[in-house]
């Protein structure tokens, strides 16, 4: 799976949005969204299994499709789900480092790249998008705009978190010392 990309307990809207369904799609999108918090895809399939299809497109949905697709290494599929969250949600955090994460797990870096700088100019408060940029840089062999964009992460989201993420962060392996100056 990618590495920061994308959180693992993800950014449903469920609650706040329990309204835009109906009670019998909630409860079963929440139930989803459970089963993945505690890692039971399984689960979460039989869940969604019970979602009506006209609800399939809600982006509470579609987070949890992505989470599938992703876990199933389905790739194609995670981009197309991405793409659609991208276009319902696009301030979502979520939406977006999912795409560059599908993107990246589909060999298409310098996209994944330019799907997250799109990103940050729509979410210039985001620490995670700024790491992920940080993390593509490496991966492009630019360490020079990935030490600006890690920078960047550590003044949008403080010094210590970001930099015992980055520690552990193969992407970010080239930065070593630097993070260690830190």
């Amino acid at each position: 799976m990618c590495p920061a990309m994308v959180s693992t307990t993800f950014n449903c809207r469920i609650l706040a949005e329990m309204t835009a369904l109906p009670p019998n799609a909630a409860t079963h999108i929440y139930a989803a969204q459970e089963f993945l918090k505690k890692g039971d895809h399984a689960g979460a399939e039989r869940a969604m299994g019970q979602v009506s299809a006209e609800f399939l497109d809600h982006p509470d949905a579609l987070e949890i499709r992505w989470e599938l697709a992703a876990h199933a290494g389905n790739w194609d599929s995670a981009l197309a789900l991405s793409k659609t969250l991208c276009q319902l949600t696009p301030e979502s955090e979520y939406a977006w480092l999912g795409q560059a994460c599908s993107l990246h797990e589909l060999g298409r870096q310098q996209e994944a790249f330019d799907s997250l700088v799109s990103a940050f100019q729509k979410l210039p408060k985001s620490p995670m998008i700024a790491y992920n940029l940080a993390c593509g840089a490496c991966r492009l062999k630019r360490p020079a705009d990935a030490w600006q964009w890690l920078t960047k992460a550590i003044e949008l989201g403080g010094r210590a978190e970001v930099k015992l993420m980055a520690l552990d962060d193969p992407n970010l392996a080239p930065l070593l010392d630097q993070i260690c100056a830190l």
